[in-house]
């Protein structure tokens, strides 16, 4: 295995640029971080009824999501346990069972081997079909209609693993009775990208819009409600905060309660949308959230690969395909409660900012292959990048959960991300990787203030 203890520098906020090149690196990410922690698997509805499944991945691993007859969700390799043919090529559907185009062997959606052809002829009627149960995912559990899945059975539980990102993660999923539901089709992007550098650029670096998106920013803002200003090198430095979790989850928010769609040309329905729902949404969450938060831009990331963001409203999740290489999948997310004509405007601007030709994401693609194909050389990647902005300058807040630093132009989440990164690939296992806090969210939400941030 990999020593990575000299390659992340905590103290400096230094990162060895061979993370993002080196194959072995990351061989041994696909043990210890994709094949041990939670993964996000599909959104409830893209399942709602049974024999409805949806194919995707953990890592390179590809599974199929089912909704059971009993509702509940239930997770499989797609792969026949017989000569480990790809079992489903369909992205999504509704079956009522699983069959092989191989040697014709079929599934029922709870994973039992059903039917083998000439079973009785070749086989004697001697098999034993629950030793060739399709394999299960571990450990399936969901937050508020997000699936997720973990292949590690010692893993720390769902709500345990998420912590302290679950308060705010409610304020995207769970202001309005309903909750959320995707929309559209799943966009599917190849990036000749390392997926950390995909993952740190949401996470943390509101240091880069107004240089990497001047353009699109000019293209898209509709008015001065925002928490940045356009411009090619102008981001406003006021508002905001930048919260880690020790466990790598992090948000990005801004604190005026309308910012989320400041980057739609024409936010009229929202806004429309966020003033008759507003005092909803208080009574859902608390003053805090239901005023400051709710409706403002939130960049949210769950470790290792999870990210959306409320109001410009796209959801994202990244499938790595080697060290440089991802698969980047993305929706369009809105609450239920929403009004069609809203929904629609939101799929839209999700296309025109963040979809396949979206004025953002061209921005990030150029930027993130870049980054990767310039750490593959012998020299360069011997060499450090540095996270180091406000480094030793974050704190805690009376009542908010996580290490905070004011603002959103930082470098706090992404050194928290590397942070738990590098536990992770020091760990055999999960008894050795540190467990912070969990779960301590006691106080009322009355109580929390964002004081100085």
């Amino acid at each position: 295995m990999i020593n990575v203890d000299d390659l992340i520098d905590q103290t400096t906020g230094a990162q060895r640029r061979v993370i993002y090149a080196d194959q072995a690196i990351y061989e041994q990410e696909l043990e210890r971080i994709f094949g041990r922690c939670w993964l996000f698997l599909a959104h409830e509805s893209q399942v709602p009824n049974p024999g409805d499944f949806f194919r995707t991945y953990m890592g390179e691993d590809e599974v199929v999501v089912v909704r059971q007859d009993d509702r509940s969700i239930k997770v499989f390799l797609n792969t026949c346990t017989h000569r480990g043919n790809r079992l489903t090529r369909a992205d999504r559907g509704n079956a009522r069972a699983f069959s092989c185009n191989y040697h014709g062997w079929a599934f029922g959606i709870d994973g039992n081997l059903a039917t083998v052809p000439l079973e009785s002829e070749v086989y004697f009627n001697e098999i034993d079909k629950d030793q060739f149960r399709l394999v299960p995912v571990e450990q399936v559990d969901s937050y508020h209609g997000l699936i997720f899945g973990c292949f590690d059975k010692d893993a720390p539980s769902l709500a345990d693993y998420l912590g302290d990102m679950r308060w705010y993660l409610d304020v995207a999923l769970d202001a309005m009775p309903g909750g959320t539901e995707l929309l559209g089709a799943t966009q599917k992007v190849i990036i000749h990208s390392n997926w950390k550098l995909s993952v740190e650029n949401v996470c943390g670096d509101g240091y880069h819009l107004g240089w990497s998106h001047g353009g699109a920013l000019k293209a898209t803002q509709s008015g001065d409600f925002s928490g940045f200003t356009v411009g090619n090198s102008n981001v406003n430095l006021e508002g905001g905060m930048s919260v880690a979790g020790l466990n790598g989850n992090s948000v990005l928010a801004t604190l005026d309660g309308v910012s989320g769609y400041a980057f739609y040309p024409n936010p009229t329905l929202a806004l429309k949308y966020l003033s008759e729902n507003r005092a909803k949404a208080v009574e859902r969450l608390g003053k805090l959230r239901g005023e400051k938060l709710w409706g403002s831009q939130l960049n949210l990331t769950v470790f290792p690969s999870l990210q959306f963001l409320p109001g410009l409203n796209w959801f994202r999740v990244y499938h790595p395909k080697g060290p440089g290489k991802i698969e980047m999948w993305t929706w369009a997310i809105a609450e239920k409660a929403m009004p069609d004509e809203l929904k629609q405007q939101i799929l839209d601007n999700e296309l025109l900012t963040f979809g396949p030709a979206g004025l953002f994401d061209n921005d990030d693609g150029d930027n993130l292959s870049a980054c990767t194909v310039q750490s593959r050389g012998w020299r360069t990647r011997q060499m450090p990048v540095f996270t180091n902005m406000a480094l030793g300058r974050s704190g805690k807040r009376v009542g908010l959960p996580g290490d905070i630093a004011s603002g959103v132009v930082s470098e706090h989440n992404q050194r928290y991300f590397y942070r738990r990164w590098q536990e992770h690939m020091q760990a055999k296992d999960w008894s050795e990787v540190p467990q912070y806090n969990l779960n301590p969210l006691e106080a009322k939400d009355e109580q929390r203030t964002v004081q100085a941030a």
